[in-house]
């Protein structure tokens, strides 16, 4: 496989076909199952997409097609990451506007059992957001209901996970500040040290917050040649990862296509920085402009998240609240929170470490030198999202898949295929500009082609060919957009 092309595939119906268990609609050569389905487009697309990417060319069309057998060897443990980050959507509009849907997974998993010749295993999991229903999103995305349709067709053994070490539950007072355990990962968790290969080595680790965790449990995994992440070893022990992400816009990294996705590995949430206290002038990202009000906001915070008792977490919250809506009286000079903008300079790091500690971190969570599994990406971009993503987007039918064997390289043909700049998007440019040790890409944004059909061109060209003018979240408005072209 070529980290450098990124294939490209448009399907002429821009929606979902959602008729389990999605079915090929033809009798394709390779195809070892009994039923069709003549209405399923979406596994037609996914196929072109693998064979526009030049998998297995030689022997396309035949019986002996296995675009995955590169990849993916009979015995070997295949990890599938999806993006199933929650169950329903923020604002009540399209769910897959979020999350992936079960009929992009079909095809890749009728793929990968035909690699593994029925002789191996393939693990189904995701790190959810806090708030989210695992067997929910489960049902929402359909995967739930597919992999049970798998269990009784298939001699490949199907695991599925909720890899969360924990859970947010309502506490009696309505707050979200409860846990429950979870750990459903029967062959437990390591940390994955990333010591000072970490992109936030040289940083103050007592500035560094997630606001749904007490900023002492982050101290607790940052610090001088210290930065460690919670993996499940069901994801360390795989030699193989399908990476499933949607394309979607994100209030702090512009974009969230391939590498946001391995945001959903880490078990535990509270070592995952996502800004830096403080305004810009101060040395933070979490606002643009000095404020007292949002200074003091984040002390109460921090207590809300720290002190166990609810009754005071309950008196903060409201205290916390009469602040940030103090700027309805006046206003502040800025209403940014929680680095919602294009000046996030954070979680780019956090992301960056993740995908170095998936690739490189052996079965015991040891950092080594070279890869230690393979990696392939497939975006679901027939029902995309934008505006207020990640939780909250616009669905927008874009009708399009990508694939590639670089995260990197997906990410930046899919945020050009968005309407972005990628020299404008910290998580994409850092890598495509070298991100020293342990390195993610092996080439430059120049080395990038794009595979669109029977062309091939570099990505320079891309924008001129295929735009889709996404709106981008409100805080990258007006920063991010690719500037109109003849």
């Amino acid at each position: 496989m070529n980290d450098h092309k990124v294939a490209i595939q448009f399907v002429d119906t821009k929606a979902y076909y959602d008729a389990a268990p999605y079915d090929p609609p033809a009798r394709y050569p390779e195809y070892e199952g009994k039923s069709l389905d003549p209405r399923n487009h979406v596994y037609e697309g996914v196929r072109n997409l693998l064979y526009t990417l030049g998998l297995d060319r030689a022997n396309f069309n035949t019986r002996e097609w296995n675009p995955f057998g590169e990849l993916i060897r009979p015995g070997m443990t295949v990890f599938i990451k999806a993006n199933t980050v929650t169950h329903e959507h923020d604002e009540g509009k399209d769910i897959f506007s979020v999350i992936v849907h079960a009929s992009v997974l079909r095809p890749i998993l009728d793929y990968v059992c035909k690699a593994l010749r029925n002789d191996g295993r393939i693990i189904v999991g995701d790190s959810q957001l806090y708030y989210c229903d695992f067997d929910k999103a489960m049902k929402a995305s359909r995967i739930g209901g597919l992999l049970e349709w798998y269990a009784g067709t298939t001699r490949v053994p199907f695991e599925c996970y909720d890899m969360r070490m924990n859970r947010a539950v309502r506490t009696w007072m309505y707050g979200r500040w409860g846990r429950a355990k979870v750990e459903q990962d029967p062959r437990g968790y390591r940390f994955i040290d990333l010591k000072d290969k970490s992109a936030f080595e040289g940083i103050d680790p007592k500035r560094l917050r997630i606001a749904i965790a007490s900023y002492k449990n982050m101290r607790k995994h940052h610090g001088p040649g210290k930065h460690e992440y919670l993996f499940p070893r069901s994801f360390l022990e795989s030699d193989a990862v399908i990476s499933i992400p949607k394309l979607k816009t994100h209030r702090r990294t512009a974009v969230t296509i391939a590498l946001k996705n391995f945001m959903g590995l880490p078990a535990l949430k509270d070592s995952l920085p996502h800004f830096i206290t403080g305004s810009v002038s101060e040395g933070g990202d979490q606002y643009i402009h000095p404020s007292l009000r949002k200074k003091i906001g984040t002390f109460v915070h921090d207590q809300i998240q720290t002190i166990p008792y609810t009754p005071v977490k309950f008196a903060l919250a409201v205290i916390k609240a009469a602040l940030w809506n103090s700027r309805r009286i006046v206003p502040f000079k800025d209403d940014v929170a929680e680095a919602m903008w294009y000046g996030n300079d954070t979680l780019w790091r956090t992301l960056q470490d993740l995908n170095k500690a998936a690739l490189y971190a052996d079965k015991e969570g040891r950092l080594c030198d070279t890869p230690q599994r393979s990696l392939f990406v497939v975006v679901d971009g027939i029902i995309a999202g934008e505006g207020n993503g990640p939780l909250a987007p616009d669905p927008v039918p874009a009708g399009v898949l990508l694939a590639g064997s670089s995260a990197v390289a997906v990410d930046a043909v899919g945020a050009t295929v968005m309407g972005f700049e990628i020299d404008r998007i910290p998580l994409i440019r850092k890598i495509l500009d070298g991100n020293g040790s342990l390195p993610l890409y092996s080439g430059t944004r120049k080395d990038i082609v794009v595979v669109d059909g029977p062309c091939e061109y570099p990505l320079a060209e891309l924008a001129a060919l295929h735009n889709l003018r996404f709106e981008p979240h409100p805080g990258w408005k007006g920063y991010v957009e690719l500037e109109e072209r003849p």
